[in-house]
This record gives C-alpha cells, structure tokens and sequence, in this order.
C-alpha cells in the first residue's frame, strides 16, 4: 500500500509533463545498426525496486537494453552508499518490451532513454521540479555525476532545466525529471574533439578531421588494410587492434601516444620528437636483464630519453589510476605515480625501478594474469575445468557454479567444449547458416554464445587481446573458461548476473536463464542445475 501510494505520488505530476518532452536525440547510422541487432532480440523489464530505488514508470513501458539496466543498478547501488537512510532515486519510463513508437515521448524507443526523478533535500521521495522549496540541487548534481561515472556504460547527454547543474542541457518539459540518454553498448563517449591533442578511438558521434584521416593513411602506409575516409568507425577500430597486436602493442583500439608514436618511426624510420635515439628498452628486458634504472632525476636518464620505454610504463600507471595521461614525456607526475606504484605494492630500493617493480608493472597491466591455465580436456576435466576457475574469480555458492555447469550442458549439447552459434547443423551448413546473421563474423562462440562486435570488443579490451580481428580466438579453451564465468558473474551478456537470481537462500534457476538468453529453454535448464547441484553437494 505505502509503495502504491509513493508510486502514484511521484507519478501524478512526471506522467503529466511527459506529455511535453518531445526532446530529440538524434541517432548515428552506427547506432542504429546497434539498436537492430538488440540483447538476444529482448529488451528486459527494470524490476519494480531495488537497491537504492524504486520505480514510478508505468511497468510496461519500464523496458530497456539489458547494459542500461545493468548501469541503473550500479549508480543507484552506489547511490545507497551515499543515502542508506533514502531517498531512493526514482526511475520512470524507459522503452516498452519491444521498442518502438512510444507516445507521447518522442524518444525512449531504443531501450536507452531513462527517466529520473530530481532528488528531496529531505529523505522523501515525492514529486519535485528544480523550483521547489524541497528540492535538492547538491543531491541531484551528485546524482548527475554518478550517472556520467558509471563504468558500464557511457552518457550521451542528460536533459533537465535547472541552469546550476553542470553537464545537464536544457529542453522543454523538463523542469521535473532527468531525461538521461545512454550511448548503445560497446560505444564510448567523447571526452575530446579529434581536431585537437589527445588519443584517437571509436566514439558516437565518430571523431572525425584531418587527425583520423592521417592515422588511416599511416595505416595504410604499414600496410593495414583500412579506409581513408577521415571517420573513425568500426573499421579503423579494427585495423589499429590489428596493428597493435602486430606490434606487441597494448590492444585496446585506442590511438594513443605509444600507438601512434609507433607508426611514425615505421614510417619515418626514426624517433618522433625525441633528443636521442631511443634504446628500444621494455618492461621484460628490465627483468631479463636485472637492471636496476634511477628515477629520482626528471631530467636525464633512460625514461627522459626513451619516450616509448615511458609511456609503456604510464600506459600500466593510468590504467591503474595512479596517472591521467600517456605523453612519453617523464616528469613529477610520472615520478610520483612510480612512487606511489611501489609503495601500494609494498616494494622497497627507494626511486629505483629493477626487475621486481618491473614484474610487478607488467603483473598490474591490462589483463595480465586473467587467463586460466586451461587447454581443454574431456567433458569431466572441462567440469574440473569450470569448478575451479568459479573459485579463482570468486564464485564459491554452489548452486551458481551449478548453474554454469548447467549452462555449459545446454549450450553445447552436453560436449562441454567450446562450440560455434549453429554448430547442430554440421558444416558447411553451419556456416551457411552463420553468414545470414546480422552481426556476422561476431556469432556465438565458447563454452556460452559471445556474439556482436562491441561484446568482442569489449572482451578484448578486458583481456588485452585483438579479439575482434581474430574473433576465432574465443574458441581457445582458457578464454572461453574465463569469459564463461567472468561474463555470468558480472552480467555481460544481458545485464542480468548471477548474484541477481542466486544468492543466499534465493536460488531461483528458473530466472537464471534471462543471464543469457531470456527464458529460452529455461526449465530444462533449471533441471539440469537441480542434478548439478545435487552432485557438486
């Protein structure tokens, strides 16, 4: 009765004014190729409420891309955090099941756009607009920053008509709720123009200018097949993963400085803005070789000389949030992120950088050490196989690692080895079959079905490897082993995750199936879990 009433309280003014949000977010072809392709062809529902909130949209139209739902859950998680006592974040429409028209909004058809509630200076959770003596700016700013904050997915813009909040923009009929767009899965933010310094990568809008079109054509001069068209689309993404890995480079799509630095001494056939030549030194030649380098002196020595040495070194420091920028250029903010490196690792020799904080430099790097030691078996070593590497990411609840195992039976037909989206047609029909889908070369593949590019993408990404030119290396047992599970532990296929439907004393297998495909096949599923669970016990 209370949820009733605090549901019809919020809603009887949001659903009013909703009738005026005819705000347009404009869409790239990029985009929408995403939205066609769709989470498995389903939009989930945002449950009623939840850690840190609680939603007064109408139910049928709380719908959404399962990596929006995902994000909602992590910022209003973290909101709790900061008011355990409330209020809650109050969440309205989003997109109906399917998508589509979804009147009078002339948006929310893409399962991206959220409605928010402006958040009480009190801990009620009522209806308020940016003028209202109750309403909070301080909160609902920090809200706005948790939105733009969250590490899964990236913000395209907020609307809300209070002019003191920063990164919001003003629209019509927004003097009550954020409208907050999403940016579609596997697709980051700009942070920066291409027209000006920094690092090159896919984004929505597409960067694009003179930079992108010099960085193909270099590209092209190294002999990586791309377009010299001037945007950096899904293309040019690929062929800097290709080069990158060609090069022993770090694979992550982004043209940064060591990246870039790189194609131009190929080209050129000496240093880019360097005094000397540089000594070609890495992490592992540190190790080899137990050399033992100072860096108590800004001003000379192998880091000031060797910008490539440096930035492979600022590289690992920003990726652990000790350092904003990778410039190759070593100076006080380099200094003392070493500095702060050792101490956090509890390394003692003073400013000196030898073969033990190398190693643990190169252990600190992006995916390092995320691999299982798995090269396949037979169906009980590959259960052994699953068993343990729950364990290793963290998984120890039985009934969870009872419904992987469960999940690996369906799959692949009770193989328990990797196999490819088709696979019960045989070959060639298989891959007759494979070429019809959309997101073709990126199909299912592993121990569960990993498909689109920006699922590759990001998998690369974590693991610091080029996926999404070699997407056939999904297949390798350890990668599918830690995708498995890494993927089921965290919701990466559909935003739903185990902890969601299985914890404590929730065992709920039925809906354990919507970590993956929706409720495809989910009673056999829930069968096959209930026999694992029995034998694990």
């Amino acid at each position: 009765m209370v949820l009733e009433i605090y549901r019809n309280l919020r809603s009887k003014t949001l659903q009013h004014n909703h009738t005026h949000c005819t705000a347009h977010i404009g869409f790239t072809a990029e985009e929408l190729e995403q939205f066609s392709w769709g989470t498995r062809g389903l939009f989930e529902q945002m449950p009623a409420s939840g850690v840190g909130y609680e939603c007064y949209g109408i139910p049928d139209k709380c719908y959404g891309h399962s990596n929006v739902l995902q994000a909602l859950q992590y910022i209003c998680t973290e909101w709790a955090k900061l008011y355990p006592n409330g209020p809650r974040i109050g969440i309205g429409n989003i997109s109906l099941p399917d998508g589509g028209p979804m009147p009078p909004h002339s948006t929310h058809q893409h399962g991206l756009d959220v409605d928010i509630a402006p958040v009480a200076n009190t801990d009620e959770e009522i209806t308020l607009t940016y003028y209202d003596s109750k309403y909070s700016r301080q909160r609902t700013q920090e809200l706005v920053y948790l939105f733009y904050n969250n590490p899964i997915l990236g913000i395209r813009t907020i609307l809300f008509n209070d002019p003191e909040i920063t990164q919001v923009a003003p629209c019509a009929g927004h003097d009550d709720h954020l409208h907050v767009s999403f940016l579609s899965p596997g697709i980051d933010s700009a942070p920066y123009s291409s027209d000006e310094d920094g690092d090159l990568r896919l984004v929505i809008p597409p960067m694009q200018g003179e930079r992108v079109r010099k960085l193909q054509e270099d590209l092209a001069n190294v002999g990586i097949s791309v377009t010299t068209d001037g945007i950096f689309g899904s293309e040019t993404d690929a062929a800097i993963r290709k080069f990158q890995a060609e090069q022993g480079l770090q694979v992550d799509g982004i043209a940064g400085f060591v990246t870039q630095t790189k194609l131009t001494q190929l080209i050129s056939g000496q240093s880019r803005a360097v005094s000397s030549e540089p000594s070609g030194l890495k992490l592992q030649d540190v190790i080899d070789q137990k050399q033992s380098i100072p860096f108590d002196d800004i001003d000379s020595g192998v880091l000031v000389e060797d910008q490539l040495f440096c930035a492979e070194i600022q590289t690992i420091l920003r990726a652990n949030h000790l350092l904003e920028v990778v410039d190759g250029i070593y100076g006080t903010q380099t200094q003392e992120a070493l500095r702060s490196f050792k101490a956090s690792r509890k390394l003692d020799g003073g400013d000196v950088l030898g073969a033990t904080t190398a190693k643990a430099l190169l252990d600190a790097k992006q995916g390092a050490g995320k691999l299982p030691d798995w090269k396949g078996g037979d169906k009980n070593a590959t259960v052994e196989a699953i068993v343990k590497e729950a364990h290793r990411q963290g998984i120890t609840s039985q009934a969870q690692i009872a419904y992987i195992l469960a999940t690996v039976e369906h799959e692949t037909a009770d193989s328990f080895q990797p196999v490819r989206e088709s696979y019960y047609l045989g070959e060639p029909e298989g891959e007759n079959d494979r070429k019809t889908l959309p997101y073709y070369p990126y199909y299912g593949r592993g121990y569960v079905q990993l498909t689109h590019d920006y699922n590759y993408r990001k998998y690369s990404d974590v693991l610091g490897l080029d996926l999404v030119n070699d997407p056939d290396l999904v297949m390798n047992p350890d990668i599918a082993l830690f995708i498995l599970v890494d993927g089921m532990k965290w919701g990466a296929f559909t935003g739903m995750k185990l902890d969601d439907c299985i914890s404590g004393n929730n065992t709920d297998f039925l809906s354990a199936r919507k970590i993956i495909n929706g409720t495809d096949q989910a009673e056999q599923i829930q069968t096959y879990a209930m026999n694992w669970q029995t034998q694990l016990g």
